[in-house]
């Protein structure tokens, strides 16, 4: 399992929702379809990143490349970054830091990021807004 979830997180989201809806658009194609997005704009940065740390390559090897939009209920989400149960552990480690050793920033911001929470809420917006002109175009 992977620790890190992703959401729907744009200025603006619940109105997207609202007017794709009153066009009659598929909310759950639209978010299931930004959700993928943001893990495929994530892993090849996470891919990239820690690739420096490869010792046996085992954390390297547990990088969630495949996730699949779950739902709970009306919630949706998507797991980004490393199974910690097949060896991602040390990435906790690595982004973190430890008392011995200093986090791995760059690491860190592929997920966390304020860039990174920009470019995915722009990837996001942007799915819905597309979303949204071809409901209306039919």
């Amino acid at each position: 399992m992977a620790k890190n979830k992703v959401g729907l997180n744009f200025k603006g989201f619940e109105e997207y929702a609202e007017r794709l809806d009153k066009l009659g658009g598929d909310i759950k194609k639209a978010t299931e379809k930004a959700l993928q997005a943001t893990h495929d704009h994530i892993t090849p940065n996470l891919e990239r990143d820690i690739k420096p740390h490869r010792k046996t390559g085992r954390t390297e090897r547990s990088l969630n490349r495949d996730a699949k939009v779950k739902w709970v209920g009306s919630t949706a989400e998507i797991e980004v970054g490393f199974k910690l149960d097949e060896g991602g552990l040390p990435s906790i480690f690595l982004m973190y830091g430890t008392p011995r050793m200093k986090k791995d920033q760059q690491l860190y911001n592929d997920i966390f990021g304020s860039k990174t929470k920009k470019e995915i809420a722009e990837i996001q917006q942007k799915i819905f807004m597309e979303e949204i002109k071809k409901t209306m175009e039919g």
